[in-house]
């Protein structure tokens, strides 16, 4: 499974410094495309007076493989850095097109 599309979700939980998350999430933009990567989507409505999320991201990479190698790369590296002293965030990988998990 790790060769097929994945989506990338991550929550930003609590901001600790939001110019460092600034710049964190303008270099780490930058830089998803060039490793394969790309941003689909940013934010979150709540649904009929739903608690809502807190802000989320959405990234689709060609497979969990690259996403990873990704995280692991030497230009990624001191970004994750400033990610961690900035923010608390969640962060899922969701395979593409697979169906409901089946108990």
């Amino acid at each position: 499974m790790q060769d097929a599309p994945v989506f990338v979700v991550i929550e930003v939980v609590s901001v600790e410094d939001p110019e460092g998350l600034k710049t964190y999430v303008r270099r780490a933009s930058e830089l998803i495309g060039p490793l394969g990567g790309e941003l689909v989507a940013q934010g979150a409505i709540p649904i009929d007076g739903e608690p809502g999320f807190a802000p989320l991201v959405i990234q689709r990479w060609p497979s969990e493989a690259a996403f990873r190698a990704w995280l692991a790369s030497d230009a990624y590296r001191p970004l994750n850095e400033i990610r961690r002293a900035s923010a608390t965030m969640r962060a899922a990988i969701v395979p593409i097109g697979a169906g409901p998990q089946r108990a």
